[in-house]
């Protein structure tokens, strides 16, 4: 895979929003989210996407962020994920993938995923480029874990890193 179709799946699991929950408006008289309420949510946690993708991102305590898709199974991205001033979580991977006899590296880019709570402390999200916003706190898109683990060392192995 080249770095161009690297950049094209990083932006397409970006605009993919997630099935599980229905999409609305920004919440009326809704925050930026606090530095502590988006650590602790995203911390520890895989975010499992979907659609053009089947796999996910997993943001580290420490701050480190791993993705994998099982429909490019032969790639993964590795950098770090921060929280922002304003409510964004961000994160800045690097995309490796099968090149001969080494790993192939294309950096994807820093985004930013904005973070908002309503008035009554719920969490919602909004991807960059789109007006819809996205319940976070009770909609199971993050769930405990390093969920892809397994997939990912895998595929280091495979790219003798």
């Amino acid at each position: 895979m080249t770095p161009s179709k690297f950049q094209l799946l990083t932006a397409a699991l970006l605009v993919a929003l997630p099935g599980w929950s229905a999409a609305d408006s920004k919440p009326r008289g809704a925050q930026p989210a606090s530095y502590e309420k988006i650590a602790t949510a995203y911390a520890g946690k895989t975010e499992l996407w979907g659609d053009n993708c089947n796999g996910g991102i997993y943001f580290a305590p420490n701050w480190q962020a791993r993705a994998w898709c099982a429909d490019t199974s032969e790639n993964f991205g590795a950098g770090r994920w921060s929280v922002e001033p304003g409510g964004l979580v961000c994160h800045d991977l690097t995309w490796y993938w099968p090149n001969g006899a080494r790993a192939g590296a294309s950096p994807g880019g820093k985004t930013c995923v904005s973070h908002v709570v309503d008035r009554w402390g719920k969490l919602w999200r909004n991807w960059p480029g789109s007006a819809e916003w996205w319940p976070l706190d009770g909609s199971g898109a993050l769930v405990r874990g390093y969920k892809l683990q397994q997939q990912v060392q895998q595929t280091q192995r495979r790219l003798g890193m």
